[in-house]
């Protein structure tokens, strides 16, 4: 059970509980995430736009948990083989904007090209104490 993603975990699973879903059951319940919370840990952890059951896009998707791919033109809806809510986006090109959501602008550091990667628990040498990170901070 460990290999299903975040939004599919039960209550079975260790640490996590909902009250609101039984085990087995489908949808962003598992760790108590809202289908909005289990979209976005869904695009954090895949690295692609991900959105949720309800939301108006008109994109080619597939479902996070069993990979069904639709091309869908209407309100997303729930995996019709699995019953996953959340889908991420297949398609090539800039991230389809769900009707009723504004446009968000890409971060500077996509816009400039920049090749941005993030890891946590790199030892950076030294005896150093204490880092400061400074954010919008050019090295050229």
């Amino acid at each position: 059970m460990t290999s299903l993603p975040p939004q599919r975990m039960g209550p079975g699973s260790p640490g996590i509980g909902s009250a609101r879903r039984g085990p087995g059951q489908p949808g962003a319940g598992g760790r108590g995430m809202t289908p909005a919370q289990g979209a976005q840990e869904a695009e954090r952890r895949l690295g692609l736009p991900c959105y949720y059951a309800g939301q108006r896009v008109a994109a080619v998707v597939g479902c996070v948990a069993c990979q069904f791919q639709i091309n869908n033109r209407a309100v997303l809806p729930t995996c019709p083989q699995c019953g996953e809510m959340i889908w991420a986006y297949l398609g090539s090109g800039p991230r389809p904007v769900p009707e009723g959501e504004a446009s968000v602008a890409p971060p500077a550091a996509a816009e400039a090209g920049g090749d941005v990667t993030v890891q946590e628990g790199v030892s950076i040498g030294g005896d150093a104490t204490s880092v400061t990170v400074e954010e919008g901070v050019k090295l050229d």
